[in-house]
């Protein structure tokens, strides 16, 4: 199927992606928790077994070096993040180590399929038992003769389950979910569907120097949680000092698409670069820019160029969709 097949089998019905793409790190251990706590921005103890959250990974300068879902069990906690800083990520947290904890690199045991559309919970609900009740619920199931860990989506993005199993068994649980009609869909269909929910990664939407502050996701760090985290002390001060610029979603007027590092204006004046872009079949042409704090309400305007071409584009509000946005307005 094409990328567009792809994309709206996740907007109408539902798609199952395999993330190849991601890093799983396991901490266990009595202090596996508390260790959490000390180096990811959220408050474990607002995390209980069986939940799991988004959180970021900060530098001692309080930049962003990745974000990171945690998900909580009785006996460990598992972190998932991008493959592109799997390496720099695990020596981070490796660095940071103390207490009664292990660490496991175990990306290369774990697969995971991500099924994502309306009709995602009740085809799923055919063969999963337990079926996670709540979004943000991480338990223990079967999808048949399949052992997974299944994680209902939170309600801020499409509705979904997250499906965990040994690598072996990824090519099955595929097969079993595109049976009661969970259609495969490629990475590129996925990446847009993050896009239009206005997910930015880091290194594409979040510049090295970002922090929550710039990227819009001080809602991720919890500074009152009795445990410092690293970059906690340079998060407070950017925090006090408020930021010069703001990560942005931007429409653009026309199908036609700006390249990546496209110079963005406001007023005339230049402001940042095209951080991401894409074409969406729901919204039109979207991406991430920066833009000063006084620019940031939905509808400003601004001009973008590239090699002597020019488009007219206005800052639009994170996520671009909603779960009703239907498929085909762009």
């Amino acid at each position: 199927m094409t990328l567009l097949d792809d994309h709206r089998v996740l907007i109408d019905g539902a798609g199952v992606w395999e993330a190849q793409d991601l890093g799983h790190f396991e901490v266990t251990g009595p202090d596996a928790g508390a260790f959490v706590n000390r180096i990811v921005t959220i408050d474990m103890s607002k995390v209980p077994p069986g939940r799991f959250a988004h959180a970021l990974l900060l530098r001692d300068d309080g930049s962003i070096l990745e974000r990171v879902t945690v998900y909580r069990f009785a006996d460990r906690v598992m972190l998932l993040v991008d493959t592109m800083n799997r390496e720099v990520v695990w020596q981070h947290i490796v660095a940071l180590k103390q207490g009664n904890v292990r660490l496991r690199d175990i990306t290369n045991d774990v697969g995971l399929v991500a099924v994502r559309g309306p009709a995602s919970l009740e085809r799923v609900a055919i063969m999963l038992s337990p079926m996670p009740a709540n979004p943000g619920d991480v338990i223990n199931a079967r999808l048949n003769t399949v052992g997974v860990f299944a994680a209902r989506a939170t309600s801020d993005g499409p509705e979904g389950v997250d499906l965990f199993c040994r690598v072996a068994d990824r090519l099955t649980l595929c097969e079993t979910l595109r049976n009661v009609g969970i259609l495969p869909v490629g990475t590129g269909a996925w990446e847009l569907l993050h896009t239009e929910w206005g997910i930015p990664h880091v290194g594409s939407g979040i510049d090295p120097t970002d922090t929550p502050v710039e990227a819009g996701l001080e809602h991720l760090v919890a500074t009152d949680k009795g445990s410092s985290f690293p970059g906690e002390k340079a998060f407070k001060s950017r925090v006090r000092t408020g930021a010069i610029k703001q990560l942005i979603g931007f429409h653009v007027d026309g199908s036609r698409r700006p390249p990546i590092d496209a110079l963005v204006r406001v007023g005339g004046f230049e402001v940042d670069r095209v951080r991401a872009v894409t074409w969406s079949p729901r919204i039109g042409v979207i991406g991430f820019t920066a833009v000063p704090t006084s620019a940031t309400a939905p509808g400003t305007a601004l001009s973008i160029e590239s090699d002597g071409s020019y488009w007219h584009g206005e800052v639009r509000a994170r996520p671009f969709v909603s779960r009703d946005t239907p498929w085909g307005k762009g």
